[in-house]
């Protein structure tokens, strides 16, 4: 039962962090411009669309799978935001 709880709040920090991208793609995004730079708009979009995908995914793989399936949820939301991170951190470069 705590394994679920604890995905159910990391699904909605996902989902969270998704609405929080795809929000800024035309506004300022912590010290970038999206609209000055379509690469990282079109980071955001597609971190945002993955982001969705992965929670759905979790959601399912919560309620069908097994306790172990839910580190497949843990992986990806975790590589993707990683990524996406990284990249921003490379802007400057």
């Amino acid at each position: 039962m705590a394994i679920k709880t604890l995905m159910l709040i990391f699904i909605i920090f996902l989902l969270a962090l998704a609405y929080n991208l795809w929000t800024h793609r035309n506004r300022k995004f912590l010290i970038y411009s999206p609209n000055e730079n379509l690469n990282l708009r079109s980071i955001m979009i597609i971190t945002a669309v993955l982001l969705v995908l992965i929670s759905i995914t979790g959601i399912i793989i919560m309620i069908v799978g097994s306790k172990e399936s839910n580190f497949i949820t843990l992986i990806l939301g975790s590589v993707v935001a990683a990524g996406f991170s990284i990249y921003l951190a490379n802007i400057g470069r």
